[in-house]
Protein backbone atom coordinates (compact mmCIF):
# COMPACT_ATOMS: atom_id res chain seq x y z
CA UNK A 1 0.00 0.00 0.00
CA UNK A 2 2.78 2.25 0.48
CA UNK A 3 4.07 2.04 -2.94
CA UNK A 4 0.80 2.23 -4.33
CA UNK A 5 -0.48 4.76 -2.62
CA UNK A 6 2.64 7.03 -3.92
CA UNK A 7 1.92 6.03 -7.04
CA UNK A 8 -1.50 6.43 -7.42
CA UNK A 9 -0.80 9.95 -6.06
CA UNK A 10 1.31 11.09 -8.92
CA UNK A 11 -0.86 9.19 -11.63
CA UNK A 12 -3.66 11.48 -10.23
CA UNK A 13 -1.73 14.35 -10.90
CA UNK A 14 -2.05 15.50 -7.22
CA UNK A 15 -0.11 18.63 -6.17
CA UNK A 16 0.95 20.81 -3.39
CA UNK A 17 -3.02 22.18 -3.14
CA UNK A 18 -3.82 18.49 -2.30
CA UNK A 19 -1.80 17.21 0.66
CA UNK A 20 -4.49 18.22 3.19
CA UNK A 21 -7.09 16.23 1.16
CA UNK A 22 -4.41 13.26 0.84
CA UNK A 23 -4.20 13.12 4.61
CA UNK A 24 -7.60 12.89 5.39
CA UNK A 25 -7.91 10.22 2.65
CA UNK A 26 -5.17 8.53 4.60
CA UNK A 27 -6.52 8.47 8.10
CA UNK A 28 -9.91 7.76 6.58
CA UNK A 29 -8.41 4.43 4.77
CA UNK A 30 -6.27 3.36 7.54
CA UNK A 31 -9.12 3.90 9.99
CA UNK A 32 -11.50 1.09 7.74
CA UNK A 33 -8.87 -0.87 7.30
CA UNK A 34 -8.13 -1.34 11.09
CA UNK A 35 -11.81 -1.68 11.63
CA UNK A 36 -12.03 -4.00 8.94
CA UNK A 37 -9.44 -6.24 10.63
CA UNK A 38 -11.05 -5.82 14.09
CA UNK A 39 -14.44 -6.96 12.34
CA UNK A 40 -12.56 -10.23 10.75
CA UNK A 41 -11.17 -11.04 14.65
CA UNK A 42 -14.89 -10.67 16.33
CA UNK A 43 -16.84 -12.80 13.55
CA UNK A 44 -13.98 -15.76 13.61
CA UNK A 45 -14.32 -15.55 17.86
CA UNK A 46 -16.90 -17.93 17.75
CA UNK A 47 -14.87 -21.11 16.50
CA UNK A 48 -12.74 -20.18 18.83
CA UNK A 49 -16.13 -20.31 21.70
CA UNK A 50 -17.01 -23.41 20.07
CA UNK A 51 -13.31 -25.07 20.59
CA UNK A 52 -12.82 -25.07 17.03
CA UNK A 53 -8.91 -24.75 15.76
CA UNK A 54 -9.26 -21.72 12.74
CA UNK A 55 -5.43 -23.36 11.40
CA UNK A 56 -8.15 -25.93 9.82
CA UNK A 57 -9.93 -23.56 7.46
CA UNK A 58 -8.37 -21.83 4.66
CA UNK A 59 -10.19 -19.05 2.89
CA UNK A 60 -14.45 -19.90 2.11
CA UNK A 61 -14.08 -22.46 4.66
CA UNK A 62 -14.10 -19.64 7.28
CA UNK A 63 -17.90 -18.77 5.97
CA UNK A 64 -18.80 -22.37 6.26
CA UNK A 65 -17.69 -23.11 9.85
CA UNK A 66 -19.35 -19.68 10.65
CA UNK A 67 -22.97 -20.86 8.85
CA UNK A 68 -23.99 -23.16 12.21
CA UNK A 69 -23.30 -20.01 14.42
CA UNK A 70 -23.88 -16.77 13.14
CA UNK A 71 -26.36 -18.12 10.08
CA UNK A 72 -26.38 -18.05 6.56
CA UNK A 73 -26.78 -14.03 6.05
CA UNK A 74 -23.83 -13.89 8.28
CA UNK A 75 -21.96 -16.53 6.51
CA UNK A 76 -22.65 -15.11 3.42
CA UNK A 77 -21.43 -11.47 4.54
CA UNK A 78 -18.36 -12.62 6.12
CA UNK A 79 -17.81 -14.76 2.55
CA UNK A 80 -18.36 -11.72 0.75
CA UNK A 81 -16.18 -9.34 2.95
CA UNK A 82 -12.62 -11.96 1.92
CA UNK A 83 -13.87 -11.91 -1.71
CA UNK A 84 -13.63 -7.86 -1.60
CA UNK A 85 -10.80 -7.78 0.28
CA UNK A 86 -9.06 -10.31 -1.94
CA UNK A 87 -10.29 -7.40 -5.15
CA UNK A 88 -8.94 -4.65 -3.57
CA UNK A 89 -5.44 -6.78 -1.98
CA UNK A 90 -4.95 -7.84 -5.84
CA UNK A 91 -5.89 -4.44 -7.39
CA UNK A 92 -3.07 -2.69 -5.14
CA UNK A 93 -0.74 -5.46 -5.65
CA UNK A 94 -0.89 -6.10 -9.44
CA UNK A 95 -0.92 -2.40 -10.19
CA UNK A 96 2.25 -1.18 -7.77
CA UNK A 97 4.13 -3.59 -9.24
CA UNK A 98 3.21 -2.47 -12.72
CA UNK A 99 3.83 0.73 -11.79
CA UNK A 100 7.67 0.33 -10.29
CA UNK A 101 8.06 -2.07 -13.09
CA UNK A 102 7.25 0.77 -15.53
CA UNK A 103 9.84 3.23 -13.32
CA UNK A 104 12.69 0.89 -13.16
CA UNK A 105 12.81 0.26 -16.93
CA UNK A 106 11.34 3.82 -18.37
CA UNK A 107 8.48 2.40 -19.60
CA UNK A 108 5.45 4.77 -19.51
CA UNK A 109 3.64 3.78 -16.81
CA UNK A 110 -0.23 5.26 -15.83
CA UNK A 111 -3.97 4.20 -15.62
CA UNK A 112 -4.59 7.12 -17.80
CA UNK A 113 -2.98 5.72 -20.67
CA UNK A 114 -4.25 3.43 -22.97
CA UNK A 115 -3.12 -0.16 -23.58
CA UNK A 116 -1.54 0.45 -26.54
CA UNK A 117 0.66 3.56 -25.20
CA UNK A 118 1.87 1.45 -22.38
CA UNK A 119 1.87 -2.15 -23.28
CA UNK A 120 4.40 -2.85 -20.89
CA UNK A 121 3.04 -1.64 -17.55
CA UNK A 122 -0.80 -3.38 -18.96
CA UNK A 123 1.25 -6.81 -19.60
CA UNK A 124 2.82 -6.94 -16.20
CA UNK A 125 -0.32 -5.50 -14.63
CA UNK A 126 -1.92 -8.83 -16.24
CA UNK A 127 0.74 -11.03 -15.54
CA UNK A 128 0.68 -10.28 -12.05
CA UNK A 129 -2.65 -10.98 -11.49
CA UNK A 130 -2.38 -13.84 -13.15
CA UNK A 131 0.13 -15.32 -11.36
CA UNK A 132 -1.73 -14.72 -8.60
CA UNK A 133 -4.87 -16.48 -9.48
CA UNK A 134 -2.85 -19.34 -10.91
CA UNK A 135 -1.01 -19.43 -7.40
CA UNK A 136 -4.69 -19.74 -5.92
CA UNK A 137 -6.02 -22.08 -7.83
CA UNK A 138 -3.22 -24.37 -8.07
CA UNK A 139 -4.65 -27.79 -6.48
CA UNK A 140 -3.34 -28.95 -2.69
CA UNK A 141 -1.26 -26.07 -2.55
CA UNK A 142 -1.41 -24.63 1.51
CA UNK A 143 -2.88 -21.15 1.14
CA UNK A 144 -2.97 -20.70 4.40
CA UNK A 145 1.48 -21.30 4.17
CA UNK A 146 1.77 -19.06 1.27
CA UNK A 147 0.15 -16.26 3.23
CA UNK A 148 1.98 -16.62 6.10
CA UNK A 149 5.44 -16.69 3.85
CA UNK A 150 4.08 -13.25 2.14
CA UNK A 151 3.35 -11.63 5.59
CA UNK A 152 7.10 -12.79 6.49
CA UNK A 153 8.69 -11.26 3.95
CA UNK A 154 6.54 -7.76 3.99
CA UNK A 155 6.96 -7.41 7.64
CA UNK A 156 10.58 -7.48 7.02
CA UNK A 157 10.26 -5.79 4.12
CA UNK A 158 8.04 -3.08 5.74
CA UNK A 159 10.50 -1.36 8.28
CA UNK A 160 13.38 0.18 5.54
CA UNK A 161 10.52 1.33 3.40
CA UNK A 162 9.39 3.10 6.21
CA UNK A 163 12.49 4.75 7.84
CA UNK A 164 13.15 5.65 4.11
CA UNK A 165 9.97 7.69 3.67
CA UNK A 166 10.39 9.22 7.34
CA UNK A 167 13.53 10.51 5.88
CA UNK A 168 12.12 11.57 2.62
CA UNK A 169 9.27 13.65 4.56
CA UNK A 170 12.09 15.29 6.35
CA UNK A 171 14.48 16.29 3.36
CA UNK A 172 14.17 19.61 2.12
CA UNK A 173 15.59 19.32 -0.99
CA UNK A 174 12.73 16.76 -1.90
CA UNK A 175 9.39 18.42 -0.45
CA UNK A 176 10.41 21.51 0.10
CA UNK A 177 9.21 23.33 3.08
CA UNK A 178 6.18 21.14 3.83
CA UNK A 179 8.20 18.91 5.74
CA UNK A 180 6.47 17.32 8.85
CA UNK A 181 6.24 19.24 12.18
CA UNK A 182 7.98 18.48 15.08
CA UNK A 183 5.10 16.63 16.89
CA UNK A 184 4.17 14.54 13.69
CA UNK A 185 7.77 13.35 13.36
CA UNK A 186 7.71 11.88 16.90
CA UNK A 187 4.25 10.49 16.52
CA UNK A 188 5.83 8.88 13.28
CA UNK A 189 8.85 7.50 14.69
CA UNK A 190 7.17 5.85 17.50
CA UNK A 191 4.34 4.23 14.72
CA UNK A 192 7.64 3.11 12.52
CA UNK A 193 9.37 1.73 16.25
CA UNK A 194 6.65 -0.34 16.69
CA UNK A 195 5.42 -1.34 13.49
CA UNK A 196 8.90 -2.33 12.96
CA UNK A 197 8.86 -4.02 16.33
CA UNK A 198 5.86 -5.82 16.13
CA UNK A 199 6.60 -7.37 12.29
CA UNK A 200 10.16 -8.85 13.53
CA UNK A 201 8.46 -10.11 16.17
CA UNK A 202 5.47 -12.12 14.31
CA UNK A 203 8.34 -12.85 11.14
CA UNK A 204 10.38 -14.63 13.95
CA UNK A 205 7.32 -16.42 15.82
CA UNK A 206 6.49 -17.71 11.59
CA UNK A 207 10.20 -18.54 11.56
CA UNK A 208 10.29 -19.96 14.32
CA UNK A 209 7.27 -21.01 16.24
CA UNK A 210 8.76 -22.28 19.55
CA UNK A 211 10.98 -19.61 20.00
CA UNK A 212 9.05 -17.95 22.43
CA UNK A 213 7.91 -20.81 24.18
CA UNK A 214 11.89 -21.44 24.67
CA UNK A 215 11.46 -17.97 26.58
CA UNK A 216 9.26 -18.67 28.57
CA UNK A 217 6.43 -16.76 26.89
CA UNK A 218 3.20 -17.72 24.69
CA UNK A 219 2.65 -16.04 21.72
Amino acid sequence: MLFFQQSATVDKGLTRRDIRFGRIDTVLGAALASLAAIAVVLATAPLHRHRMSTESYQAAEFAQALRPIVGRLGASLFALGMVEAGIVALVAISTSSAYAFGEVAGKPHSLNLRFRDAKAFYAMLLACAAAAGGIVLTPGLPLVYVALVVNVIAVLAMPPALVFLYLLLNDREVVGDVTSPRWLNLLTAAVVALLAGAGILYGVSIVFPHAFSLLGLNT
